[in-house]
């Protein structure tokens, strides 16, 4: 058994690192104090036990609280992209190899599909421009879900404008006409008419593939009621896997962080799955006509 190939198939192929959202905190663990307990639900958590040592690298929030002789917080996690093949070598040392140049240490930890570069939270800003000087691409979500990293747009908005694949590490079907629309409208309109901010592309957290796309479109007004409304969508491959309900679980928690009141969306009278999705999530139908039905959620609770 070995790591599939993809998406990274040659050495020379692009490499793609995924900032993951929380800080981490890398911990020296007495040897002889019981194994701390896997949480149920983690970004990346590992620990590693030797003759000597016990050690722990874990999101900074779900660190333990007893047996710990030392320990480092303020790590900052990138995950290599996608899964690679055991016998694919030179991706690390790559990646290495661009921040031993720029002076800055790394910590490294390989799981069975991938590999986890950590740097101290000072020197990140520092590791990225290297990265980026060298054509390493980096992906920075703002939020994730279990299963999705939620990007700004401005990530590559010019590139899905144009439907410029090379390199990309986007899905067959990505983008779908309603990404095409969106990104060309900014450029017409500039990204400050609606906001790079408050606009994302999804992405798939297993591979990196960008999937889709959701955002707060901007405000809402009937009569004395206002809202922001949002939007969201699907590449047809990832429908009909629960994806829908969490992206908009994670929008939601997103506008929550913003101190935003509360939300509408539509969508049409035929999008039953769409209805199901906002219902999921709380949302109460409260306006329709005959083509489209309006949804609203408070988040004043």
């Amino acid at each position: 058994m070995g790591r599939t190939k993809r998406p990274h198939e040659r050495f020379n192929d692009p490499v793609h690192l995924i900032r993951q959202v929380p800080e981490y905190s890398v911990i020296k663990l007495d040897p002889a104090a019981p194994l701390p307990a896997v949480p149920a639900h983690s970004d990346f958590w590992t620990i590693a036990q030797t003759m000597d040592e016990l050690s722990l690298v874990c999101p900074t929030h779900q660190a333990p609280s007893v047996g710990i002789l030392e320990r480092e917080d303020h790590w900052i996690a990138f995950r290599v992209a996608g899964t690679m093949e055991f016998s694919l070598t030179g991706i690390v040392a790559r990646i290495s190899q661009v921040l031993a140049d720029a002076g800055i240490g790394i910590f490294v930890v390989s799981t069975f599909d991938t590999d986890y570069i950590l740097t101290a939270g000072q020197t990140v800003g520092q590791a990225i421009d290297s990265w980026q000087q060298s054509g390493i691409n980096i992906i920075q979500p703002i939020a994730h879900t279990a299963r999705l990293d939620i990007v700004p747009l401005e990530y590559e908005l010019e590139d899905i404008a144009n439907n410029n694949r090379d390199n990309k590490l986007w899905l067959d079907d990505f983008p779908s006409e309603g990404d095409l629309r969106i990104s060309r409208l900014m450029q017409l309109t500039g990204p400050h008419a609606i906001g790079t901010t408050n606009l994302f592309q999804l992405r798939l957290r297993s591979t990196g593939e960008a999937c889709g796309g959701c955002g707060f479109k901007g405000e809402f007004h009937d009569g004395d009621f206002t809202a922001i409304e949002i939007g969201y969508g699907l590449t047809d491959s990832t429908q009909g896997k629960g994806l829908g309900t969490e992206l908009l679980r994670g929008l939601i928690a997103i506008a929550q962080n913003r101190g935003i009141a509360i939300l509408v969306a539509e969508a049409d009278n035929a999008n039953a799955a769409s209805h199901r999705i906002l219902e999921k999530n709380g949302f109460e139908l409260f306006k329709s006509d005959d083509e489209v039905k309006w949804w609203k959620l408070s988040l004043r609770d």
